[in-house]
């Protein structure tokens, strides 16, 4: 029995291998027939290929241009949720073709609407969120991207400071913003009434440092050390610059890199679409010649 199975085993072997030749072999055949129709009809196929370039070179000129550039900005108030969103509303009004209420959203011209093409959220690694499994890098207070496409370099300009307003002025963040700037105020107001304490304190203390009798002044070693206390108003006074500074940068929407275009546009690109064009007319009068040579006899395959 075992003799019987080793052998039939064998057979199976020798068919798939035979198999898998044939096809090969078949493959290879076919590819050399195509080859020797590909000589044969190489005029024909050669004229077809240089429409297409010619074609290709020629919707480089007329097709309208694409400028990228990418905005990166930081947000103290937005998540990335918030942030996608509104983005994605943007881009919504450009597929919709209604530049009319895409130039309201961000408060610009009807011309400069005309010019964006598309408008992209990415966090900082270029990842747009999937249902923001991934950390909020927004909440986190790290930079996020946006990536726009416009038909003209000049429109960057405007359409930064429009994003910029449009996240930083929206119903949302003003709320937070000014609930952010009373609560500074009021921690710093806070802070300076505790630093005018400590000074009084200070002032106590200094003019008691040196014993007077048994009864009066302080002795070191005794609970209150004055060196702590003016460590403490030192500290005080650091916090209380610590907040002057966030109320200074309480803005919502902080710029880290502006858009950078470059003054040659990223698309039609007149190489690739010499390329594209002139390969898919190749293929294109290929099948063409099959078809026609298919009526005269069997395709040569």
């Amino acid at each position: 029995m075992d003799n019987i199975s080793k052998t039939d085993k064998e057979v199976d072997l020798r068919i798939i291998y035979n198999k898998i030749v044939q096809i090969f072999s078949s493959l290879w055949n076919t590819f050399i027939k195509l080859c020797l129709f590909i000589r044969k009809k190489i005029v024909f196929l050669f004229v077809f290929s240089i429409l297409g370039a010619a074609l290709g070179v020629g919707l480089t000129f007329v097709s309208k241009p694409t400028y990228i550039s990418t905005l990166t900005v930081s947000s103290t108030t937005l998540n990335n949720q918030y942030c996608f969103d509104m983005i994605n509303t943007l881009n919504l009004l450009i597929k919709d073709k209604v530049p009319e209420l895409l130039a309201q959203e961000l408060k610009i011209e009807i011309g400069s609407a005309k010019e964006i093409q598309k408008i992209e959220f990415l966090n900082y690694n270029n990842k747009v969120p999937k249902i923001f499994d991934d950390k909020d890098t927004v909440a986190l207070v790290k930079p996020f991207k946006i990536k726009a496409y416009v038909s003209s370099p000049s429109v960057f300009d405007t359409l930064q400071k429009a994003l910029v307003n449009y996240l930083e002025n929206n119903e949302y963040a003003l709320k937070r913003k000014e609930i952010k700037k009373e609560n500074i105020k009021l921690m710093q107001k806070k802070l300076i009434g505790d630093i005018r304490q400590l000074d009084s304190l200070k002032l106590v203390i200094a003019s008691n440092l040196s014993p007077r009798g048994t009864s009066n002044g302080f002795v070191f070693g005794q609970p209150i050390d004055p060196i702590n206390i003016f460590k403490e108003g030192i500290n005080l006074f650091q916090d209380n610059l610590n907040l002057n500074s966030s109320l200074i940068l309480s803005e919502n929407i902080q710029v880290i890199q502006y858009f950078t275009p470059r003054k040659k546009p990223d698309s039609p690109k007149l190489f690739t679409n010499i390329v594209i064009y002139g390969a898919g007319t190749f293929i294109l009068g290929l099948i063409m010649a099959l078809y026609k040579e298919n009526g005269k006899k069997d395709i040569p395959v």
